[in-house]
């Protein structure tokens, strides 16, 4: 699915990340991890596309980033292939949890799956709170829903930027086991940015960067 080599990244002259080689399959259930300042968010944006590598190579199901971005089609099938859960993703307050998780759809303009929303909701465990307001959600159903959203849209690859961050305990383990359930049930591939142990221990590829290195 994702194929870097030497891949780099500048900001101001000073290097953010270095020569980084990084295999990910479909299916994996991948922990990006290291001391804060080390470059694991620059990694997901990367990933994302958000940001752009200074030098090396990145592909996307064996297609180079820059052809996909080549592409409005092509553009529009990457984005709506990979669903996002980062420290900036808001929920929006004049709208209902609903809307807020179908907020995708209506962006791609596209059809939703009452099925798939039906079971994902229940899955999640936010059936019973679909109808509320956002302010009368705790942060662990906050969470929830956040992810909900990125899910809407049934992409094969979740990138989470710190998921379980301002959880207390029990809703960080009700997190953990929501993304090993959809690794193991839905084959989604995960990449997520962690200072959690609970959740690296508990993935098959653990990439530890420090100082812009990826360490073995």
């Amino acid at each position: 699915m994702i194929k870097i080599r030497n891949l780099g990244k500048s900001i101001d002259n000073k290097e953010i990340l270095k020569n980084l080689n990084v295999d990910i399959n479909a299916g994996d259930f991948v922990s990006v991890v290291g001391p804060s300042g080390s470059g694991k968010t620059t990694l997901l944006n990367i990933i994302l596309s958000i940001s752009t590598k200074s030098s090396g190579s990145y592909k996307f199901n064996d297609e180079n980033i820059e052809d996909i971005f080549g592409s409005v089609n092509k553009i529009r099938n990457f984005r709506n292939s990979i669903g996002v859960m980062s420290t900036y993703s808001h929920l929006i307050p004049s709208l209902n949890i609903k809307d807020n998780i179908l907020l995708p759809t209506i962006i791609s303009d596209l059809n939703l799956n009452d099925h798939y929303y039906y079971g994902l909701i229940e899955k999640l465990k936010i059936e019973k709170i679909i109808k509320n307001d956002i302010d009368s959600l705790s942060s662990g159903e906050k969470q929830r829903v956040l992810l909900a959203r990125a899910l809407i849209l049934n992409p094969a690859l979740l990138v989470a930027d710190e998921p379980t961050s301002n959880l207390d305990k029990e809703n960080a383990l009700n997190m953990i086991d929501i993304l090993c359930n959809l690794n193991e049930q839905n084959k989604t591939t995960i990449i997520i940015a962690t200072h959690d142990d609970k959740i690296y221990n508990k993935t098959n590829l653990i990439l530890r960067i420090e100082n812009g290195n990826l360490c073995e």
